[in-house]
């Protein structure tokens, strides 16, 4: 049975009881109620255990002090050994202290609150830059990287292991992710293209619809899905009354409109859940492009100075 990697809660617990309070109310994380999360925490995990091959800190994003405090609980008290977290645009400090006391950190990744360039230049490089110092420049510690997509990340950096949901919000709205191809070779470090599939109207208007695409890029498209096994598929929609009933190969399309989508042939324009596993196909190829873990990282541009 494969394992569990359980994250901890934190970025939603932060987002709900901290995010976009000026100034920012730390209280809540010294409150009954946070600590009460903290130990059912802990009773879930030592009740799993089993389950679990890595668990995370509950982690207080931007706050590196109560992120200690919390990692150095659930070690004394729960006598647990959780994941470590460091976050964007904390005092490097904290990173070497995690680097002394151990093997496995994640990092925190892009978010909303950077672009990919600054993140790189205050955050990816200087972070890899500690842990790939040796002569053979190989990782010296684990790294993980949360809520790291890109391919252009996850191809630069030596990760020992990334997640992200944002592969699932791309087939939710109708779009999949296709490769760029060179050479008849297809290329993961360069963005890939993401665009819309989906049969429905206020989608195809986009330009961003691969039906909008002309000549050589709609045919690559084709093939390229062609070549995974999939199809775009075709669908019929039509008007129905307040009380109509779904029928087998029906979904709504727009329930306030009364407007149904009927799949005539099943493929990626019509289901979400094809979608998703021609993204889970480009994750996959992705992966299995990169050098197996470890390889050497040695730094491509100059990095300003943090620590």
């Amino acid at each position: 049975m494969d394992k569990i990697f359980l994250d901890s809660g934190a970025h939603s617990l932060y987002k709900r009881e901290v995010m976009g309070k000026v100034p920012i109310d730390w209280s809540y994380y010294e409150s009954d109620e946070f600590w009460k999360y903290v130990d059912e925490y802990a009773d879930f995990i030592k009740k799993n255990q089993s389950l679990i091959t890595v668990y995370v800190n509950v982690d207080v994003i931007h706050n590196s002090e109560l992120t200690w405090k919390v990692q150095k609980y659930l070690e004394d008290h729960h006598k647990l050994n959780p994941m470590p977290v460091f976050h964007t645009g904390e005092d490097f400090k904290w990173f070497k202290k995690y680097l002394d006391n151990y093997d496995y950190i994640g990092v925190g990744g892009l978010g909303q609150e950077q672009v990919k360039s600054q993140w790189i230049t205050t955050m990816g490089d200087p972070v890899f830059s500690l842990v790939c110092k040796s002569p053979d420049y190989l990782p010296t510690h684990k790294l993980h990287g949360f809520a790291m997509t890109s391919p252009s990340l996850l191809t630069r950096y030596p990760w020992y292991s990334v997640d992200s949901t944002s592969w699932i919000q791309f087939g939710k709205y109708g779009a999949v992710v296709i490769p760029r191809k060179k050479m008849n070779k297809y290329i993961y470090s360069e963005s890939p293209y993401i665009t819309f599939v989906t049969s429905r109207e206020v989608k195809k208007s986009s330009q961003g619809h691969f039906e909008n695409f002309v000549g050589m890029h709609q045919d690559y498209f084709y093939d390229y899905f062609e070549e995974k096994g999939f199809i775009i598929g075709s669908s019929e929609f039509k008007t129905v009354p307040d009380d109509y009933k779904l029928q087998e190969k029906e979904h709504w399309c727009n329930k306030k409109e009364n407007l149904v989508e009927v799949i005539i042939e099943e493929g990626l324009s019509n289901s979400h859940e094809l979608r998703d596993q021609l993204n889970i196909q480009f994750y996959m190829d992705l992966e299995a492009s990169l050098p197996s873990w470890p390889w050497p990282w040695i730094r491509k541009s100059k990095v300003r100075t943090l620590f």
